[in-house]
């Protein structure tokens, strides 16, 4: 028998966590507490109208499960947050929704009081766990272990209706589609060019001499087999590329900032390896707070983290920078890029076009 190598008898590293599911059921035990607490104590102590008391409990409520979240949920990785102010505004509309659901419960159905605040804290929960709670489940890092480990053609069944759904095929097949004909509108003969972050290369149908690098070899190998790239590197951090200083004419990002802990060190070597009067090209989820991304996102996130099992999913496939054209212009402009254009597409991306400053 031959003989087991080291690298073989070593375990993979397992990481303590809390469970995701135990962090959402008492989060939510206790947040239910804490409004029919403040609602009951308003209500009989004080005297105060029934929906007044039930607003505010409501109100403490949703505080309550902003900081829980920040204290029990740490995520330092989360660099793009949705201002505090918005995230207040959001949450005195949940409070003041809330408390038309408990009249129209207590007053049109004649439900009893305690039944009413009942039924209107576990709707609550529910709008909670879909629109709110769980964009604090983003990590990058995590993320990044499964998606190292994913297999070559990951990408291209994203595109098979007979391996995923039709509104998820359509999606990537769209934006890939879509991706052709902007690199298009800027490649010319002759011009060298860098994807960084890009998997299987997919919008490249027309087999464009596109220098490829990522973090997953297998994609790679995948994307050069089937003549969407010339070459590739491997790299374990993209603000690492390996690439020549000067060399490429056009770099492109296709949703991969919004993945990128390290922005500054990224954009760094975007600056690093994009010519003098070259073209970077950048698409990212147009990703506001309860905006039409936001919310689709998130329910497919629950659908394949916590029913189909996707670890990958569990993490929003370590989403932490949400993007709007603001915030893409503000960084852009912090790392020595000046943003040119910019376009929303389909309502769900971004698509932008920019040069050093």
């Amino acid at each position: 028998m031959g003989k087991k190598t080291v690298s073989s008898q070593i375990k993979p590293i397992q990481r303590l966590r809390h469970p995701d599911a135990l962090i959402f059921v008492l989060g939510g035990i206790i947040g239910a507490m804490v409004n029919f607490g403040v609602t009951w104590f308003l209500l009989e102590k004080i005297d105060m109208n029934p929906f007044v008391s039930f607003f505010c409990g409501t109100i403490a409520n949703q505080l309550f499960h902003h900081l829980y979240y920040n204290v029990v949920y740490v995520n330092q990785e989360i660099r793009l947050k949705t201002p505090l102010p918005l995230h207040l505004f959001f949450y005195l509309c949940v409070a003041g929704f809330s408390s038309l659901l408990f009249y129209v419960l207590n007053a049109q159905f004649s439900f009893s009081l305690l039944i009413s605040v009942g039924l209107s804290i576990t709707i609550l929960s529910f709008a909670n766990v879909f629109l709110i709670r769980i964009s604090t489940f983003g990590s990058a890092q995590l993320a990044e272990v499964e998606y190292r480990e994913m297999n070559d053609s990951y990408y291209d069944d994203q595109t098979d209706e007979e391996k995923v759904s039709r509104f998820r095929a359509w999606y990537h097949r769209s934006r890939y589609e879509r991706m052709t004909k902007f690199v298009g509108e800027h490649f010319r003969k002759g011009m060298k060019m860098a994807d960084l972050g890009c998997a299987n290369c997919l919008w490249n149908i027309h087999g464009l001499p596109v220098v490829g690098v990522d973090i997953n070899d297998k994609m790679l190998k995948w994307a050069k087999r089937n003549n969407r790239l010339k070459d590739y590197k491997v790299t374990a951090n993209l603000a690492q590329t390996g690439l020549k200083t000067k060399a490429f004419d056009l770099v492109l990002m296709s949703e991969t900032l919004e993945h990128i802990l390290d922005l500054r060190g990224v954009l760094s070597e975007v600056n690093r390896v994009l010519k003098d009067k070259g073209t970077f090209l950048i698409t990212v989820p147009y990703d506001y707070f309860l905006g039409p991304f936001f919310i689709l996102f998130n329910l497919n996130c629950i659908y394949m983290g916590y029913i189909r099992g996707s670890i990958y999913h569990k993490y929003r496939c370590g989403h932490i920078n949400h993007f709007t054209k603001s915030r893409l212009s503000q960084v852009l402009a912090e790392n020595g890029l000046k943003l040119k254009r910019c376009f929303v597409v389909n309502g769900l991306l971004l698509y932008a076009v920019a040069e050093k400053a």
